[in-house]
């Protein structure tokens, strides 16, 4: 029964959705978008509202590590909206990215329309459902094909509008290894994604259960930890929280005990004193998954587990959509073994229209 739920299916099938993405921009035919990033500005804004608001994060960091000169900036929708005049100056110009899953979430729609007629803006958005209205306000457009998701809780649409993004910049800048390593993650994850989630099925039948969820990540992880911290929450209930790697020890840390499970995402190669770190984790007695054996990670301990220990990739940030299935496989775990339906979770709407 808990593998007939269609969130199961987004979940575990996203990785196919990758592929569509990946031969759409790198096709021949794939010109318009990539002119967007031609233009210099001097700020480049992006937004969205909940799980695309934490997609953004990641996506500005992104754009932050590819374009180091750019400025660039992640905000909720509703900020943007209200605060218009505090971000965008009449004599600067702008790029202003948007995601939103169905293109009817009414404070993104607000902002492209305000923004539509200021000629020092330009607006590109990104979507998962055809015809829908935040791409008629929108200069420029794409759509993630084949994403349209059933499921109340996003899974599939997050991942598949972050790597569109992600390689369309990409593939504007010519890094061609870059793309191809993409490529590469996408055959990886396909062939390991249905190992994974009976992995995590296992974890959880060896180690019981857990009452409370810590996130940890830095850089282009940070917007992933928030989002792995939002499925656990919407889906499950479960008391959850994300936090910057090193943020960790300045006070939440105060809040784990052996109760908790700590999820690590996968650490970057220039990460300082990170055994030190989870080393103190495990000595406040919680269970700690690591994604990836990161690099000098030599830590044994009967509250450790590594995910992915194998994979190796030159891009830390191509290696980081490894953590994606991941949280978003530990969620819906986690609220079968709580009895909860993940097609219906509590509270919640597909669109938030105000």
């Amino acid at each position: 029964m808990e593998r007939q739920n269609y969130t199961y299916g987004e979940i575990i099938n996203q990785v196919e959705k990758w592929k569509i993405i990946y031969n759409d921009i790198t096709g021949k035919d794939f010109v318009l978008h990539l002119k967007i990033f031609s233009d210099k500005y001097d700020e480049i804004i992006i937004f969205g509202c909940g799980s695309s608001y934490n997609l953004s994060k990641s996506a500005s960091f992104f754009t932050k590590s590819m374009l180091p000169r750019q400025s660039c900036l992640a905000l909720p929708s509703s900020e943007l909206l209200i605060n218009t005049d505090t971000y965008i100056n009449e004599n600067k110009k702008y790029l202003v990215v948007g995601f939103s899953r169905s293109g009817e979430t009414t404070e993104s729609i607000k902002v492209v329309r305000l923004l539509k007629n200021r000629r020092n803006v330009t607006t590109f958005t990104f979507s998962c459902k055809e015809n829908n209205t935040i791409s008629k306000f929108s200069d420029h457009h794409f759509l993630c094909r084949g994403v349209t998701e059933k499921s109340i809780v996003m899974t599939v649409s997050f991942s598949s509008m972050l790597i569109a993004y992600c390689m369309i910049l990409i593939k504007f800048l010519d890094k061609k290894k870059m793309l191809e390593e993409f490529k590469c993650l996408i055959e990886y994850l396909n062939a390991n994604i249905a190992i994974l989630y009976d992995d995590i099925e296992n974890y959880f039948k060896n180690n019981g259960t857990f009452n409370s969820y810590f996130v940890l990540g830095s850089g282009f992880n940070y917007g992933l930890a928030v989002e792995a911290d939002l499925k656990m929450k919407e889906m499950s209930q479960t008391p959850s929280y994300s936090y910057h790697l090193y943020e960790f020890n300045h006070g939440p840390k105060s809040l784990i005990n052996e109760e908790s499970l700590c999820l690590i995402l996968t650490l970057s190669k220039d990460l300082f004193k990170k055994e030190e770190i989870i080393k103190e984790i495990l000595d406040l007695e919680s269970k700690v998954l690591i994604i990836g054996r990161g690099n000098n990670i030599n830590i044994s301990d009967n509250n450790l587990k590594y995910l992915f220990p194998d994979f190796n990739f030159s891009f830390d940030i191509v290696g980081s959509f490894i953590n994606i299935p991941v949280f978003h496989i530990l969620a819906y775990i986690k609220t079968i073994k709580k009895n909860l339906n993940p097609d219906k979770p509590q509270n919640l709407n597909y669109t938030v229209v105000i």
